[in-house]
Parts: C-alpha cells; sequence; structure tokens
C-alpha cells in the first residue's frame, strides 16, 4: 500500500472519530447555550459560535433547531443513564438504595447545574409551544423510567422480598427533587438544599418501605 493510500485510509477511519468529537462540541455548546439564553434565545448560529465550528458544519450533523433540542434531550438522558450505571453497581437493599439515588441525583446537578437548567428551559419551552407538549412528557417518563429500573435492581426487590410500588416511588422522588432542585438553582443555598433532600429520603423511606414485619 502506498503511502498514500495509507494515509487515506488512516483518515478514513478516523472520520467517525472526528463526528462523533463534532456532535459532542454541539451538544456541549447547546447545554450552554439553553442555560445562558433559554430556547428563545438559542439559535443554530448562536451554538456554533459556542462550539467554536462554522454554522455549515452544525447543519451537516443537525437539520435545524429542533433536531438540536431533540438531541439535546436525547444527549443528557443517555448521559443520565450512564452515571447511574456506573454509580450503582454494587446490592443494596431498597432502603439504601433510595437514600443513595437521590444523593446521587443532588450531587451530579450540583456539579453540572447547567444540564439541569437547559431541562427545565426545554420543558417550558415545549408546554408553551403548540404541537410540542409531548417533549416534556417524553422527558418525565423516559426519567421515570430509569429512576424505576434503579430502584428496581435494589438486592430485596430483585429476590422477591419487597414489592412495593415502584412507579409510586419513582414519580415521587422525581417530582419531589425538581422541585428541591429549581429552588437551589435559583437561591444557590446549598444547607436548605440538603435539608430538604434529606427530609426527601426519609418520607420516600416512610410512605414506599413496609412497617415492622409487613414484607410481601
Amino acid at each position: 500500500m502506498s503511502l498514500a493510500s495509507t494515509a487515506a485510509a488512516a483518515g478514513e477511519g478516523s472520520r467517525p472519530a472526528r463526528a462523533t468529537a463534532t456532535r459532542e462540541a454541539i451538544m456541549a455548546a447547546a447545554i450552554r447555550v439553553l442555560a445562558r439564553d433559554g430556547v428563545q434565545g438559542t439559535t443554530t448560529r448562536r451554538i456554533a459560535q459556542e462550539a467554536g465550528i462554522n454554522l455549515g458544519t452544525l447543519h451537516y450533523h443537525f437539520d435545524g433547531k429542533e433536531a438540536v433540542l431533540l438531541s439535546v434531550l436525547s444527549h443528557l438522558l443517555a448521559r443520565v443513564q450512564q452515571e447511574l450505571a456506573t454509580r450503582f453497581t454494587q446490592p443494596e437493599p431498597l432502603r439504601d438504595r433510595i437514600d443513595s439515588l437521590i444523593m446521587f441525583i443532588r450531587s451530579q446537578v450540583e456539579q453540572q447545574p447547567d444540564e439541569q437548567v437547559a431541562l427545565f428551559n426545554l420543558t417550558l419551552y415545549a408546554l408553551a409551544t403548540d404541537g410540542s407538549q409531548w417533549l416534556a412528557k417524553k422527558k418525565y417518563e423516559e426519567f421515570l423510567a430509569l429512576y424505576r429500573q434503579t430502584l428496581a435492581e435494589a438486592s430485596d426487590v430483585r429476590d422477591g422480598s419487597l414489592k412495593p410500588d415502584l412507579d409510586g416511588l419513582a414519580n415521587f422522588i422525581l417530582t419531589g427533587l425538581v422541585g428541591i432542585l429549581l429552588q437551589w438553582l435559583a437561591t444557590a443555598n446549598g444547607l436548605r438544599s440538603h435539608q430538604a433532600v434529606r427530609m426527601l429520603v426519609q418520607a420516600a423511606q416512610q410512605l414506599y418501605l413496609p412497617s415492622h414485619g409487613d414484607r410481601a
């Protein structure tokens, strides 16, 4: 094989990696722009500028703004799924799983607040835009599914010792966290957020775990 052929082959092999890196840069830029400017202020031009690429490159990967918004949602959901899978590898009873799940989600949001703001902005945009309400529902349903799966993998749920209302528990945790995290984003009051999260843990355990010996 000639040097030219070798170089061409190497270029072909690196194209998927470059494309993936470019899409990742676009997603990161879109999240920052969404958090800073809201959905109405987010344009493909601003995203391209934030990502340090030209507008043509962005449109090569995405048809337009709506396609970027949908991809941001899928990107963030995939990130949460990966983070949960990485974090929850060891068996633990549901009581501990409730605690660790809630505290883990809180810590992740505090480390990456722009992602949560972007999600809130996407949700409000979807609810206010005719024909886009399904996007808000999709976001909540998919997050609920992730939470439910994480709770379902608790050791005493998997072995059948407990048969809790996992749908209700996942929804209780999600809706509780949404309010707590929105308050933290608005006030930056870490102490109040920590206290509210601890109360959410205790309430979830008391409401959805059997008392005394009332096990399935």
